[in-house]
């Protein structure tokens, strides 16, 4: 799609061609790993079937997602890939996760047996990923009885094994902790072949153990990039930075723009008054989009390849920025608070930081009421 002149109040765009690079660095880095990209949480906040299509187009074998609702938001859209779901089916979900031909995970006998049940009713094969619990804590099945849900699925005859998988907790950031769950879940799958188990594709690596390296990339048989395909990197890897593209760009443009004079308040709660005379501008975008009041004099915009502070509290629709440090700033200007312009930028980090949160919560937060304007899509 190309960029409009924009008849938008607010909006993103999205650089496809980013994600694209993005892709290859991380398959550089991968080896002969195979690619199960993570389009969740509308692909942080990037939008899900557009980016999708761009990253099947680019050659990934699979997509992850969180929810059957993500899903099938996918296979309504005519994408017919496989499509893991990274998070356990409860009982009232199986029929459809067989309907839209999903991989779940299992990790306890129950949830083996029913989907194995819908499965049979059904009268389908359904893949499934065994989830072991290395030491992240959250869901999956201990080392130790991993073997015996993974002797179930194999003797099911609605049931395959797509692949056996972990999440690491730290990696990075404790490379000891790192090397135990990997040392964890290599003796789950070994024991599995020792048993003629096929574990189908091993994976572990997300986006920080792609970036971390060791083992659980060069010994496994995919990896699962989320952050890093949007051109964003955990906290702690800003020093592994393999050149990475930030995709997404927030722009919006001014609904108005005024003279404010010395000590006049703006905004609700009046929580901010200038201190002398100076121009506004209102920008169409507030925290029903996902820029939360935490902005409220905290933060810039950027204008003409300069800052500008957010100044006064965040309405649900709109904000205000102090353009008076700015010369001919006028209704036709456009604004950036997240990406570059003019060899300025603001980065989701910067906005994290202000926020006190993770750049995963900046974009995922963008809501869909935000255009995302899709450059380069497929």
């Amino acid at each position: 799609m190309t960029r409009p002149g924009s008849p938008h109040r607010a909006w993103i765009e999205v650089d496809h061609a980013a994600i694209r690079t993005n892709l290859g660095l991380l398959r550089s880095l991968a080896g002969d790993a195979g690619v199960i990209a993570v389009v969740k949480a509308n692909a942080y906040g990037h939008g899900a079937v557009p980016v999708a299509r761009t990253l099947l187009g680019a050659g990934v074998e699979r997509l992850a997602v969180a929810t059957i609702e993500e899903a099938s938001e996918l296979r309504e859209a005519g994408i017919d890939a496989p499509v893991m779901l990274l998070w356990g089916v409860g009982r009232d979900e199986a029929a459809e996760v067989v309907a839209l031909g999903l991989e779940p995970i299992v990790y306890d006998e129950a949830t083996v047996r029913l989907l194995e049940g819908e499965a049979g009713r059904a009268g389908s094969r359904l893949s499934v990923h065994l989830k072991v619990d290395s030491g992240l804590g959250r869901q999956g099945v201990g080392p130790d009885e991993a073997l015996a849900v993974a002797a179930s699925v194999a003797r099911s005859p609605f049931l395959d094994l797509a692949g056996t998988m972990s999440h690491l907790a730290a990696p990075g950031e404790d490379d000891a902790y790192t090397e135990v769950q990997q040392l964890r879940l290599a003796r789950v799958v070994d024991a599995m072949r020792s048993s003629g188990i096929d574990p189908g594709l091993v994976h572990v690596s997300a986006s920080g153990g792609i970036l971390a390296g060791g083992a659980g990339v060069g010994q496994a048989d995919a990896v699962r990039p989320g952050l890093a395909l949007y051109g964003l990197l955990p906290a702690w890897a800003a020093e592994r930075d393999p050149g990475l593209r930030p995709a997404l760009t927030l722009k919006a443009r001014p609904v108005r723009v005024f003279d404010l004079s010395a000590g006049e308040p703006i905004g609700y709660g009046l929580r901010h008054r200038a201190a002398q005379p100076t121009r506004i501008a209102t920008l169409g975008i507030g925290y029903g989009d996902g820029w939360p009041r935490v902005h409220a004099n905290n933060g810039f915009a950027l204008v003409r390849g300069q800052r500008a502070p957010i100044v006064g509290a965040i309405s649900m629709d709109g904000l205000t920025v102090d353009v008076g440090g700015v010369e001919g700033v006028t209704a036709g200007d456009e604004f950036v608070l997240i990406g570059e312009q003019g060899g300025a930028r603001i980065t989701a980090d910067e906005v994290a930081g202000q926020r006190r949160t993770i750049n995963y919560e900046v974009t995922t937060a963008l809501r869909e009421r935000l255009p995302r304007l899709h450059l380069g899509a497929d």
